[in-house]
């Protein structure tokens, strides 16, 4: 198992690494921490071990379940926590740094109740909400079934990177990731993430 995000560049790993194709956010932040320079080497060093690339994160760890996928270096914690819950052949490991995503809500602009969505927002975003949402876990994962998720130390991704600064973070994960996917498989292919 890779200790840290560079032996993912072990030639052992070549085409057996998994990355979820909106990954665009840890992209930038995996930039961001190494040094725009050296994170830079790293991602164009892990493209050219064509990893695979898959969209959905709940897929991803179904994949890595399956063995379809050996390896995925962007993966959910909860997803691989439920399908070892239910028996599966799955671990995860957190990598340093460990990043996590944040998350928002809002509300649609031609809501049948819009106020109603407002006070519900509010109620979400309130102490309160956040209490009862970091409280409430699925019911496989509370420790007295048996099993605890691992407690990781993480950061959380700056928002900045996908508010601010989305286009060129994004048109560099598709050069070196999204376009590579595309050319390696025949016009008549069709993958179910499609």
């Amino acid at each position: 198992m890779p200790n840290t995000y560079e032996d993912l560049l072990n030639p052992r790993f070549a085409g057996r690494v998994g990355l979820e194709a909106s990954d665009v956010d840890w992209f930038g932040a995996v930039v961001k921490s190494m040094g725009e320079e050296k994170g830079l080497a790293f991602f164009r060093k892990l493209a050219a071990m064509k990893p695979e690339i898959r969209s959905g994160h709940t897929l991803m760890a179904e994949l890595v379940a399956s063995g379809e996928i050996p390896l995925a270096a962007t993966i959910y914690n909860h997803n691989a926590e439920r399908l070892v819950v239910k028996g599966a052949p799955i671990k995860w490991k957190a990598l340093k740094p460990t990043f996590g995503r944040p998350n928002a809500i809002g509300v649609a602009r031609r809501a049948p109740h819009p106020h109603a969505a407002l006070l519900f927002s509010d109620f979400m975003l309130s102490l309160e909400g956040q209490t009862i949402l970091k409280e409430r876990k699925p019911r496989a994962l509370e420790p007295r079934r048996g099993h605890a998720p691992q407690q990781v130390p993480f950061e959380m991704i700056d928002p900045v990177i996908t508010l601010d600064e989305p286009t060129a973070g994004e048109k560099l994960w598709s050069d070196l990731f999204l376009k590579v996917r595309r050319s390696r498989r025949k016009p008549t292919d069709r993958s179910p993430d499609s």
